[in-house]
């Protein structure tokens, strides 16, 4: 029986191993939820290029925004397990399913990690006609004129979006939430004058600050960042149960074969590396990732666990339909 066995595990390595060898033999695509030019292009673009210089197939980037992401992970999820369509996952689709309720379109049960591409914090900024220069005198404000202050998001699920909601619940403030299509119209507005406040990018928020365009107030990193030193976090700010990072990776359709999964994961953990990626991250006020599948899974996991939480205790409320 066991030599039976034994003979079936080493027909099937000797089946998949061609396959592997012959991966990728056509361009892969990797789907970005957004429009072009906000955080998650720009980090796909990344991937793409460490992709197409590495396995020797072009990697493209394929914009399907709308649905705060939902629509552009849709298309993945239903996608052949090949490893030729993959997704540029966002804070949203660890979030978006649990505030909906929807466990089944949970993160873990649609896809398979792959590795983390980028994290990073973002940055409270007000509009330059905003009469507050901090955090605390933002949330006097919005108490005296309750429902009048009115936040801008990249989208509902966003990291954009839940930075508002958290903001407004430690603070007991009320906000009137606005969301947008992506993040570069959310900041047209804001620049505006159209909106009062933003969890803006570290990428936009911090050159718009340095330019007098807005006011930038305080970082949502549990410790001071590295790209805005001089930027109070949330917590020095006096709202220690404010911080959220926005995070950014790789999954692909759940069932695709481990062993491409893999084959990505190193490729992109030595590309993540690179002086010259480095250098367009952190210029993005992000920092490159460094987990293995097994690390990703468990970040997803954990973080999905963070949220469920939040839902129960009435923090996190369903997206309106």
């Amino acid at each position: 029986m066991k030599k039976t066995i034994m003979c079936a595990l080493l027909l099937c390595a000797a089946a998949s191993a061609p396959a592997l060898a012959e991966y990728p033999d056509k361009p892969i695509k990797l789907v970005v939820g957004f429009t072009a030019g906000g955080p998650t292009d720009i980090t796909g673009r990344i991937a793409a290029q460490i992709l197409t210089s590495s396995l020797g197939a072009q990697a493209l980037v394929d914009n399907r925004p709308g649905a705060s992401g939902a629509i552009g992970a849709t298309q993945v999820a239903n996608a052949a397990p090949d490893g030729y369509t993959l997704l540029v996952n966002v804070f949203a689709d660890i979030v978006n399913p649990v505030a909906d309720r929807e466990p089944n379109n949970e993160i873990l049960k649609r896809f398979a990690p792959v590795t983390m591409l980028a994290v990073a914090p973002n940055v409270l900024v007000v509009a330059a006609n905003m009469p507050v220069n901090s955090p605390k005198e933002l949330v006097e404000y919005a108490r005296k004129n309750p429902e009048q202050v009115s936040f801008a998001s990249a989208g509902l699920g966003t990291v954009s979006h839940l930075a508002g909601v958290i903001f407004a619940s430690a603070t007991g403030t009320k906000l009137v939430h606005v969301p947008y299509k992506g993040t570069a119209a959310a900041q047209t507005d804001l620049l505006g004058g159209r909106v009062s406040i933003m969890f803006d990018n570290l990428n936009s928020g911090l050159p718009n600050a340095a330019a007098g365009k807005v006011k930038a107030l305080a970082i949502t990193s549990p410790n001071r960042w590295s790209a805005a030193p001089n930027i109070p976090t949330m917590a020095e700010a006096g709202f220690p149960n404010a911080d959220i990072m926005s995070v950014f990776g790789i999954v692909a359709p759940k069932g695709t074969p481990p062993a491409i999964i893999h084959k990505l994961s190193a490729v992109l953990l030595k590309g993540l590396q690179d002086p010259a990626n480095v250098k367009v991250i952190n210029a993005a006020g992000a920092e490159q990732g460094k987990m293995t599948v097994e690390q990703y899974e468990e970040y997803l996991k954990q973080d999905t666990a963070r949220w469920k939480k939040l839902a129960a205790d009435g923090v996190l409320q369903p997206n309106p339909k």
